[in-house]
C-alpha cells in the first residue's frame, strides 16, 4: 500500500570518531522508501541542522524529526541548553505552602523550559519534542509500577498532570510536536488525560505487560489498550508511537517485525527507531497484503502524520537570549536539594574523590567550575592523610534516576565520609541521583542532592559548595 512506509522513523545516532556521515547510506534508503521521519540523537549543533536541513529537502513529503528532550534540547544536541531533569524542574515549579496547605504551581518556570526547548529544536531542523514523561514517580506508584525517580514530575497525580499540561501547551504553541510518555505508565492515567486535554500531539507507548488494562502481552502490542483505553477512553485521536526499538533492554532484533506489524495493527502510528529498516518495511507491506493489517487502519496512520507533519513545517524561532541561559542556570541552582547540612563553604583548597559509576574524566565541568571560582581542587581515591580542607564526595550511583540505590554503593560512601570526620575534617557528599536515594546516606555529614550528573547540576553543585548558591531544603514530592 502506497505510503505505508510513513510509519517506520529509523534513528540517526552521532558517533564520536564519524559524525553522521557514517549513516549517508542508511539515510539513502530510508528516504527512498518514504519514511515518515526520523529520530536525530546526538551531535553538535550545527552537524544537527545540517543533517535535519538535509533530510527535509531530499525528503518527497513533510517528514517529522524528533529528539529526546525530557531534560531540554541539550540532552542530545551539543551546543544547546541543557536543563534538569523533570523531577527537578518540577521541584522548582511546584511550591509547597508553611502552612500545610495545598501547593500551587509556577507555571511560568514550567512553560519556559518548554518553550526554549522547542525553540532550540526548531532552529536545527526539529520539530518534535520527546517530552515530557508523564508518569506519578515510582516512590508512591502502586506494586509493580515503573521505576520513574528523576524523570517524573511528582509523586502526586495531580501534580504531574497540572505540571505536564502547561509543557506540552507550552511546547506546542511554538509548532513544535510534544510527545507524552510512556503510557499508561504504572497505571494512573490521570497524567496522560491532562496530556491528551491539552492537546498533545503524540503518545509514546510502553513495551511492559499493563494485565489490569488488557495487555498482559506489552501495552504498545494491545488494541485493547491503544484503541479502547488511549483512543476510545481517553479520546487520543494524535499520532502513537512505540518505544525506541533498537534501545530497549532485551529485544532481539531478530523480532523487530513481528513487533512492528503487531504494533501497528494493534493501532500505534509509529515504529520508532527499527535497527533492520528494511525488513520492517517488507514485514508492514506483507501484513497489509496478507490482511493482518486492514486497509482503514494504514489510511488511519496515512491521515494523522498528514495532519501533525503539515502542521510542524519547518520554520525559524527566536534563538536563546542571555536572560535565557541565565534562566536555566538559575533553575539548576534552585533545584538542588540540601538533605541536611550545612554545606562546607569551599574558599581555597578542597579535596575532592568520587564513587560510583562515573569518575573524575565525567566531572569536568564539576571540577573545573569550582577552580573558575578560585579553589585549587586536589583529586584523590582517599581522602589524603594529614590534610585539613573539606572533602568532597561526589557520588554517581548506577541507578541515578530511579533512586534505588544498592545499600553497597551507599556503605562505600559511608565509609569514605567516616575516614575523613575521623581526621577531624568537614565533609559534604554530592549526590548525582534522587533526593530519597541521597537521604539514605547517613545522617552525620552534609548531603546535597543534585538529581543527576550532568552539566547543569554539575555546575550547580560546584557554585553552592563555593556559596555562589544557596541551596534549597528537600521536600516531599
Amino acid at each position: 500500500m502506497k505510503g505505508l512506509s510513513r510509519a517506520i522513523v529509523p534513528a540517526l545516532r552521532w558517533d564520536r570518531a564519524h559524525g553522521f556521515r557514517y549513516l549517508d547510506g542508511r539515510i539513502d534508503d530510508a528516504l527512498e522508501l518514504g519514511v515518515g521521519g526520523f529520530l536525530i540523537e546526538g551531535g553538535p549543533r550545527d552537524e544537527v541542522a545540517a543533517l535535519a536541513g538535509r533530510l527535509h529537502a531530499d525528503s518527497d513529503i513533510p517528514i517529522l524529526i524528533a529528539a529526546p528532550t525530557e531534560r531540554g534540547a541539550g540532552q542530545s544536541i551539543q551546543g544547546l541548553t541543557a536543563l534538569p531533569p523533570f523531577g527537578a524542574l518540577a521541584s522548582v515549579a511546584v511550591v509547597h505552602p508553611d502552612d500545610g496547605g495545598a501547593p500551587s504551581l509556577d507555571v511560568d518556570v514550567v512553560r519556559r523550559a518548554a518553550r526554549l526547548t522547542a525553540r532550540e529544536l526548531k532552529n536545527v531542523g526539529a520539530n518534535w519534542a520527546l517530552a515530557p514523561v508523564c508518569e506519578v514517580d515510582v516512590a508512591h506508584g502502586g506494586a509493580g509500577a515503573p521505576s520513574v525517580g528523576s524523570r517524573g514530575a511528582s509523586g502526586d497525580a495531580a501534580i504531574v498532570a497540572a505540571v505536564v499540561s502547561e509543557w506540552i501547551d507550552a511546547c506546542q504553541a511554538e509548532a513544535v510536536l510534544s510527545c507524552a510518555m510512556t503510557f499508561p505508565g504504572g497505571g494512573d492515567l490521570h497524567p496522560f488525560a491532562a496530556a491528551v486535554d491539552a492537546g498533545v500531539a503524540s503518545v509514546m507507548v510502553s513495551r511492559a505487560a499493563a494485565p489490569r488494562f488488557g495487555a498482559p502481552e506489552g501495552a504498545m502490542l494491545s488494541a485493547a489498550l491503544v484503541e479502547n483505553v488511549l483512543r476510545t477512553q481517553l479520546h487520543f485521536d494524535g499520532l502513537v508511537s512505540t518505544i525506541a526499538l533498537d534501545r530497549e533492554p532485551g529485544l532481539d532484533a531478530t523480532r523487530e517485525r513481528v513487533l512492528a506489524v503487531s504494533a501497528i495493527a494493534a493501532g500505534c502510528d509509529v515504529v520508532l527507531a527499527p535497527s533492520d529498516l528494511a525488513g520492517v518495511a517488507d514485514a508492514l507491506h506483507r501484513a497489509v497484503a496478507g490482511g493482518a493489517i486492514t486497509a482503514d487502519r494504514i489510511r488511519e496512520l496515512l491521515a494523522r502524520f498528514d495532519q501533525w507533519s503539515s502542521w510542524a513545517r519547518p520554520s525559524e524561532a527566536r534563538e536563546p537570549s542571555m536572560d535565557d541561559l541565565m534562566w536555566s542556570r538559575q533553575v539548576a541552582d534552585r533545584a538542588i536539594q540540601l538533605i541536611r547540612g550545612p554545606l562546607p563553604r569551599v574558599l581555597a583548597l578542597v579535596e575532592v574523590t568520587f564513587i560510583g559509576e562515573l569518575g573524575e574524566q565525567d566531572f569536568q565541568h564539576f571540577t573545573g567550575t569550582l577552580r573558575a571560582l578560585h579553589a585549587e581542587v586536589t583529586v584523590s581515591t582517599t581522602p589524603t592523610p594529614h590534610e585539613r580542607g573539606p572533602l568532597v564526595v561526589v557520588f554517581s550511583p548506577a541507578a541515578a534516576d530511579t533512586g534505588n540505590v544498592p545499600r553497597d554503593e551507599i556503605d562505600r560512601v559511608r565509609y569514605m565520609t567516616r575516614l575523613a570526620r575521623e581526621a577531624g575534617r568537614e565533609v559534604a557528599v554530592v549526590a548525582c541521583c534522587h533526593p530519597r536515594a541521597a537521604a539514605a546516606l547517613g545522617d552525620d555529614c552534609a548531603v546535597l542532592s543534585v538529581w543527576n550528573a550532568e552539566r547543569p547540576m554539575q555546575e550547580a553543585a560546584a557554585r553552592a559548595l563555593a556559596g555562589g548558591a544557596p541551596a534549597g531544603a528537600a521536600t516531599e514530592r
